[in-house]
Order: structure tokens, then sequence, then C-alpha cells
């Protein structure tokens, strides 16, 4: 089925081809996009790829991520592998990932390095916004967990900065304002990289204090005062 979809008209809307195909028994294929090759695992009739249990869901309706489903896994290939947080694989990746989504009948979309499960129409709309000059999509390629003390902390951004934020709630302030605060930092840091010393962040109406902590690959975000 996706050697065909690969050569149907269908497939114009993605940026790939399929570069190696072995005996259909392996479950495999190896994808050419944007001139790099990613791995698709998990094809029938071999076994299905290993289920992710996520921690976080975005975008269904409520309960409708819950359901056991089938994976399959779509990676970088073994040459480009240690390079999988570079923004280049990482745009072609979730760029494929969306189009394949768009073309297939996918029940969820599961990032690994944020341990997220996100409706497919939510991980597409996503993905191609930010591979179109949009705001990088945090709330699935990243996570945003709740802390008791009122801030927020990112899981997954690690794979892209090679570092998390802790977000300082403000007093007064509903989570709902501290996630989107923390949401335009994230595409900050995504956009600039990681931080090796302390520098101010602006935005409308607001200047945020981002400082690296000296022992954990971490950056704590507060307000300036």
């Amino acid at each position: 089925m996706m050697q065909q979809l690969f050569a149907s008209n269908e497939m114009a809307g993605i940026s790939g081809q399929i570069s190696y195909s072995p005996d259909e028994s392996e479950g495999w294929l190896e994808i050419l996009a944007s001139g790099l090759t990613f791995d698709l695992r998990g094809l029938a009739p071999a076994d299905p790829a290993e289920p992710c249990v996520p921690g976080q869901n975005y975008g269904f309706a409520e309960d409708a991520a819950d359901k056991p489903l089938e994976a399959i896994d779509l990676v970088p290939g073994g040459h480009i592998a240690a390079g999988g947080g570079l923004q280049p694989v990482v745009r072609a990746l979730a760029g494929l990932a969306a189009n394949l989504v768009l073309n297939l009948p996918v029940a969820a979309v599961v990032w690994h390095t944020a341990g997220t499960r996100m409706e497919p129409r939510y991980f597409a709309r996503s993905v191609l916004d930010w591979l179109s000059g949009g705001a990088f999509p945090a709330l699935g390629l990243t996570a945003l967990l709740p802390s008791s003390d009122g801030s927020v902390a990112s899981h997954g951004l690690a794979h892209f900065t090679g570092q998390e934020i802790q977000m300082a709630g403000a007093p007064g302030e509903t989570h709902a304002d501290t996630v989107k605060l923390a949401l335009r930092v994230i595409d900050y840091l995504v956009r600039k990289g990681r931080l090796t010393q302390a520098q101010e962040i602006s935005g409308p109406g607001i200047t945020l204090l981002a400082e690296p902590s000296q022992y954990s690959n971490r950056v704590w975000i507060w307000r300036k005062e």
C-alpha cells in the first residue's frame, strides 16, 4: 500500500520518494526527502513498531486519544540519526510526516522525544504552518507540564536546543497565561538555539530574564521587575 501511495498522483504533496525497498516481509522502507533519508518501520506484513505511552495529548476531543493503536515509526536514517535534533533534519522529518498524515488513515501522531500524542489534523496543520514561517509547534513537538509552584516546565525542548525551560508564573496569573508566555519563549529559543549566558527576552509589553542553569540543562525564565 505504501509503495503504491508514493507512486500515485495522490502523493504530489509529499516531497519524498522511496530510495530503498527491501523484501516486503521486512516491513520497512527508506524514504528520501529534502536530500535526507528516513526509515519508515513497522509496515505490514511485519509486526508494528513498539507502541509509545504518551504523557500529554493535544488536539483531540475529550477521551478520543485513549484508544489502542498499531504504530509505524518514521525516524532519521542511520547516517543522520546522530543529528536527529538538527533543524534541517527535524523540519524534513516533520514535513514528511505531516504530508503522510494527510494522505493516510492515521489515528494519532506520537512525538517520542516529548512524550506527546497529537490529533492528526492538529499535527499536520501546526507543522505545515511552522514550515511556512509560523510559530514552532511547541504544544506537540514539546510538552509543557505544570508544577506545584505555578511554574511550567518544558519536556522535549532539549531535543532541539539541548536545554529545557522552567517558566515562573506571576502572582495572580492563570496557568493558561503562563503557558502562552512559555510558548513564545520556546519559539524564540528554537530559532536562536542554546543559551550560554543570561539574557533578556523582550516581547509586547513584557521583558523576561532567561538564565541557563550551571548545574543542569535547564533555562530559568522569569519576569524582569
